[in-house]
């Protein structure tokens, strides 16, 4: 029975690593939408004396203003100063809860309008 789990891929799915990118999380100071914005560390960074810079332009999906950023990171990838004109860095955990509680709010809306619906 193993045999056939490898052979078909059964099992758990396997989770993918990104070694390559560095990923940023931005919020917009006019309208809040958060943006999740991948670096490639190849091709995004440039090289300084022990360490990296990233200069990027975010646009968000809602009211489409642009958000300048510049980034220090050092030799590990890691932030070490940053500016930012337009937008305020959140950290993955922040995004990721704000995320969910949109999500669930957008869920329990599209619920309220179902029972509303209903009883109608």
């Amino acid at each position: 029975m193993g045999f056939l789990k490898k052979l078909f891929g059964g099992g758990e799915p396997k989770k993918y690593v990104d070694t390559q990118g560095i990923y940023f999380y931005v919020e917009c100071a006019n309208c809040g939408a958060r943006v999740r914005v991948r670096a490639d560390k190849q091709h995004d960074l440039q090289n300084t004396e022990g360490g990296y810079e990233w200069h990027k332009t975010i646009v968000d999906s809602r009211c489409f203003r642009r958000i300048q950023t510049v980034v220090q990171l050092d030799a590990n990838y890691q932030m070490t100063s940053h500016e930012i004109s337009g937008g305020r860095f959140m950290t993955e955990e922040v995004y990721l809860a704000a995320e969910t509680a949109a999500a669930e709010a957008r869920a329990q809306a599209e619920a309220d309008a179902a029972e509303a619906d209903e009883t109608e």
